[in-house]
């Protein structure tokens, strides 16, 4: 299922894919969530994800507090480091995906408003295709009361997912055609 997700991803045309994040983007930007959220944990795109560095730049320049994933291979934990420059604080980290450099700190938690977690497939209700990490699934439980939404292409939502018990869904799936929430009822900051 991983494979057959990503190779669907994979498979879009460059100047479709540059349409679909711009999209993607807008409708992240003129989300009321996003624009509450003073502190944002997000990841930073890697190969065929949604484009995230406009996000992280914009978030910045908006004055936002923006924190990234720095993944420890040995605890198998995630941390999320705080970042005010694209270019003087990230460098290459764990499988080659761009992490906040040793020199940023951990964010506050307790003012984290909002997280935005990659995935390769989802369902309407909310179920996430992960890469098989599990790094979010435990970084989201750590921090079930933060809202989580994920930035994705239309063409990776599905019917079913083969979803196990300790994968944790998302809130709101954010594509190029809009704004879908899960449904999932968790939190009282609906939109």
């Amino acid at each position: 299922m991983r494979e057959k997700a990503q190779e669907l991803r994979d498979n879009i045309r460059a100047s479709d894919k540059k349409i679909f994040d711009k999209s993607i983007s807008q409708n992240l930007f003129s989300w009321k969530c996003y624009q509450k959220a003073r502190c944002i944990f997000c990841f930073v795109s890697f190969r065929s994800e949604v484009n995230t560095f406009n996000i992280l730049e914009t978030s910045i320049a908006e004055g936002k507090t923006i924190a990234v994933p720095q993944i420890n291979l040995k605890t198998g934990e995630m941390k999320a480091k705080v970042i005010k420059d694209l270019k003087k604080d990230l460098c290459p980290g764990e499988y080659g995906i761009l992490e906040p450099t040793a020199l940023c700190r951990e964010v506050d938690y307790s003012k984290l408003n909002l997280i935005i977690a990659p995935g390769l497939a989802f369902t309407l209700t909310g179920a996430r295709l992960g890469y098989g990490g599990g790094y979010y699934d435990r970084f989201i439980q750590k921090n079930s009361n933060i809202p989580v939404c994920t930035l994705t292409y239309h063409m990776q939502i599905m019917d079913y997912l083969p979803i196990k018990e300790h994968d944790i869904p998302v809130d709101y799936l954010i594509t190029e055609k809009g704004l879908i929430n899960t449904g999932r009822g968790k939190h009282e900051k609906r939109v």
